[in-house]
C-alpha cells in the first residue's frame, strides 16, 4: 500500500488520525535539522548544497535509519516535510529522492519568521523539485505556495472544573507590551488569568501540559505574530475544546467557525464587554464544520 514518510510531524496531534489512515503514515524526528556536535555542523555548512555528495557521506549528517526510508520510498508512495527551510540541505538530499515520489513542505509559521529572503529562498526550493505549502492563505497567494491550512484533533478527554478565565501560552516575541496590556485590562475586569511566557527552557510547557492547562479556562487568547493572518492552531484548539477565544487576527471572521458570541476580536469588539463575553454561553457551531479541521481532514492533502 502508498506509504506518506512524514518529517517532523506534531506527533501529539497526529496521535489523533484514525488506525485505517495511521497505518500508511511513517512519522520520523527532525533528521535534517542542524546536527548536534561543532565538527558535523562545520562540514555540513561548508560542504552540504555546494557540491554533489555520495550517500556516504551524507549519512555522516543525516542518519543513515530515516534517511534510507524517505531515499528507498516507491512510486505511489509521498513525503511531507515540516518547516524545511535550509535551501543547501534540500538541495544535497534532492538527488537521492526517488523520481515520481512527490515531496511536499509545509510552513506552519509565517515564513518571514523561517527565512531572512522568503521570496528568493522558496523560489530556490521550487525549483530543487519540492512541492510548497502553507498554512497561510495570504502568503500562500504572496509566494506561489498551496494554502492547506490550519488542522487540530478531537480531545480524547475533558476535564470538569475550570481553573481560570482566561489562558496564554507562548513565548514573548514580539508582543510581550501587547499581552502585558491584556493581562491588565482582564484583571481589572475581576478575570482570572493563566499566563505562561517562558524565558527559559524548564519555563516551558509540554504540550500535553499546555492542552491540559487550556482545558480548564474558559477563554483562550490568540496574539499573533507581527504580520501574520494566518490561523494560529490556537483558534482550532478552542474550537475543538470547546472554548471562548480572544484574538487580534481580524481575519478569523472570514472562516466558516467564526461566531461573535464565540470569538472577540481585539481592536473591533468593545472591550468594555470582554467579562460579558466570557461569561456568556457558547453559541453551537455544527459538527460539519468542526470536522472539516481535524487532522485526519487535512493529511488527505498529501496522503498518496
Amino acid at each position: 500500500m502508498p506509504t506518506l514518510y512524514v518529517i517532523s510531524p506534531p506527533r501529539e496531534i497526529f496521535e489523533g488520525i484514525r488506525p485505517e489512515v495511521k497505518q500508511h503514515i511513517v512519522m520520523q524526528p527532525d533528521f535534517l535539522r542542524y546536527p548536534s556536535g561543532r565538527f558535523k555542523g562545520i562540514t555540513r555548512s561548508l560542504l552540504a548544497g555546494r557540491i554533489p555528495l555520495p550517500k556516504r557521506i551524507l549519512y555522516y549528517w543525516f542518519p543513515k535509519k530515516y534517511f534510507d526510508r524517505i531515499i528507498h520510498a516507491e512510486a505511489g508512495d509521498a513525503i511531507l516535510i515540516y518547516e524545511a527551510c535550509n535551501v543547501r540541505v534540500l538541495r544535497a538530499i534532492r538527488p537521492y529522492l526517488p523520481e515520481g515520489v512527490p515531496c511536499y513542505i509545509y510552513y506552519c509559521n509565517p515564513v518571514g519568521t523561517t527565512f531572512r529572503r522568503p521570496a528568493e529562498e522558496l523560489q530556490a526550493i521550487r525549483a530543487l523539485g519540492y512541492r510548497l505549502t502553507s498554512f497561510d492563505p495570504c502568503e500562500a497567494e504572496r509566494y506561489g505556495m498551496a494554502c492547506t491550512g490550519q488542522y487540530f484533533r478531537y480531545p480524547e478527554h475533558q476535564p470538569d472544573n475550570i481553573d481560570s478565565d482566561c489562558f496564554f501560552c507562548g513565548l514573548p516575541k514580539d508582543r510581550a507590551g501587547t499581552l502585558q496590556r491584556l493581562r491588565t485590562r482582564l484583571e481589572a475586569e475581576g478575570l482570572t488569568c493563566d499566563f505562561v511566557i517562558p524565558r527559559t527552557p524548564a519555563e516551558k510547557l509540554t504540550y500535553p501540559q499546555y492542552l491540559d492547562r487550556l482545558a480548564r479556562t474558559r477563554c483562550v487568547i490568540d496574539i499573533s505574530q507581527k504580520g501574520q493572518t494566518g490561523l494560529t492552531r490556537r483558534p482550532l484548539e478552542a474550537l475543538f475544546y470547546g472554548k471562548k477565544l480572544l484574538t487580534d487576527n481580524p481575519e478569523i471572521a472570514r472562516y466558516d467557525f467564526y461566531r461573535p458570541q464565540n470569538v472577540f476580536i481585539l481592536g473591533k469588539d468593545p472591550e468594555e464587554q470582554l467579562r460579558a463575553f466570557i461569561e456568556s454561553p457558547l453559541a453551537e457551531v455544527p459538527e460539519t464544520v468542526r470536522a472539516a479541521y481535524d487532522v485526519n481532514e487535512w493529511i488527505r492533502h498529501y496522503l498518496p
